[in-house]
């Protein structure tokens, strides 16, 4: 079979499975009309041999076996597919060896001419109306499902670009610090976030997963990242910015449901970072001097769960060299085939060996082996902070 052929099957099986019942319904119709008039087609190619009344039955089960082949291309229960498959081909057969037999029994002869005059006229009457309901049948479908399609495409074109304003690729870096991230979102409107901002304090960076996917995650995720910046504008400890932070999540969120994971750390200039957690898993610190990874890690309810839920940071000192990795649940937990997770440790053991390159190739590096490791199922955020030589750093603490 060509290699078109194949891939039209593919795109069937794919795109039928997506219809609404309903317009699915019209289409099986639609088949069903279109192909019983082919059998009152050939009744005047074979000379109107045969009861009339039988055939409009083989048009009506000949109608009703493709209709029964479409619908098993469509189910996606294979139990289903084969039974509707299974009858349809029953139904063909039965009807194939039944009108063989009546076809013998048949004594030929011409028909009366005001008998042929009726069939033609009621062969010719059956098959105009059935045609004409079938065009209208599938001229419906494909204008409602051409609206659907440019509907949606019109809503993964605006959450692309909602997706690309929010979650940008983060590269910058000031006097003490650089910054590396990257999101992949699982679809075309992805729940995570990722941002660097300087502030009073310091160099503030965060990643935060908003619960779910899709224009309202989008939406949302504005929300919060507004929430940050807006928070940011004045000195504030990581605790008290994931207090305020909660009790904003919590009263604007769209449904009952919804709940943000955060992570973040405040960057100063001496060399000490703070941190907070609030249902994140653990940040990953690389310790340039011993070449080990440590984590950070901090148990706290994402923010939006409770209303007076409270939140405290850590502190840890580093050094040139080092490097803070933050990262959603999705490059972690993606899966092989034997359901086994990427997990930290991989992660962690990817840093070291290619700490020395620059962030954006370790950022890489993890990405690439966490594709070969599984499919990504959902979104996959990484920000890599290192600490640079600066005048800010202690000279203890230099290498």
């Amino acid at each position: 079979m060509p290699k078109g052929m194949f891939q039209r099957r593919r795109d069937q099986e794919q795109y039928l499975p997506t219809l609404p019942g309903q317009a699915f319904a019209g289409l099986m119709l639609a088949v069903f009309v279109t192909q019983a008039c082919a059998l009152v087609d050939m009744d005047l190619m074979n000379g109107l041999r045969g009861p009339f009344w039988w055939v409009l039955t083989k048009g009506a089960a000949y109608g009703l076996a493709v209709a029964l082949s479409l619908m098993a291309t469509r189910n996606q229960k294979r139990f289903v597919a084969k039974a509707a498959l299974a009858i349809a081909v029953i139904l063909i057969f039965v009807f194939v060896r039944v009108d063989s037999g009546l076809a013998q029994k048949i004594e030929p002869g011409a028909p009366a001419q005001q008998d042929i005059a009726w069939r033609v006229t009621m062969d010719g009457t059956i098959s105009l109306i059935a045609l004409s309901l079938g065009y209208v049948l599938f001229f419906r479908s494909m204008v409602s499902q051409g609206i659907k399609h440019v509907r949606t495409r019109a809503e993964l074109v605006l959450a692309e670009q909602v997706q690309q304003a929010l979650a940008p690729p983060l590269a910058t870096r000031n006097a003490g610090y650089e910054v590396q991230g990257r999101s992949a979102p699982g679809s075309q409107m992805g729940g995570d976030l990722l941002d660097a901002v300087d502030d009073p304090a310091g160099m503030t960076i965060y990643v935060a997963d908003v619960a779910g996917h899709g224009i309202q995650a989008g939406v949302f995720m504005g929300m919060v990242k507004s929430s940050v910046r807006t928070a940011l504008l004045r000195p504030v400890p990581l605790a008290g910015l994931l207090n305020d932070l909660n009790r904003v999540v919590f009263e604007v969120k769209p449904t009952p449901e919804t709940y943000v994971t955060f992570a973040c750390l405040r960057c100063s200039e001496n060399g000490k970072v703070e941190y907070s957690l609030a249902g994140c898993g653990p940040i990953l610190h690389y310790k340039a001097r011993s070449m080990t990874v440590t984590e950070l890690a901090m148990e706290h309810f994402p923010l939006g769960l409770f209303g007076n839920a409270t939140f405290q940071s850590g502190a840890v000192e580093i050094e040139p060299g080092d490097i803070l990795a933050l990262s959603t649940d999705g490059l972690p937990e993606t899966t092989d085939a034997n359901d086994e997770q990427f997990g930290l440790e991989r992660m962690g053991e990817i840093i070291p060996r290619n700490a020395a390159g620059p962030l954006a190739e370790i950022t890489e590096a993890v990405f690439e082996a966490v594709r070969r490791h599984g499919m990504q199922t959902d979104d996959e955020t990484l920000v890599l902070v290192r600490a640079a030589r600066g005048p800010g750093f202690h000279a203890d603490t230099a290498r």
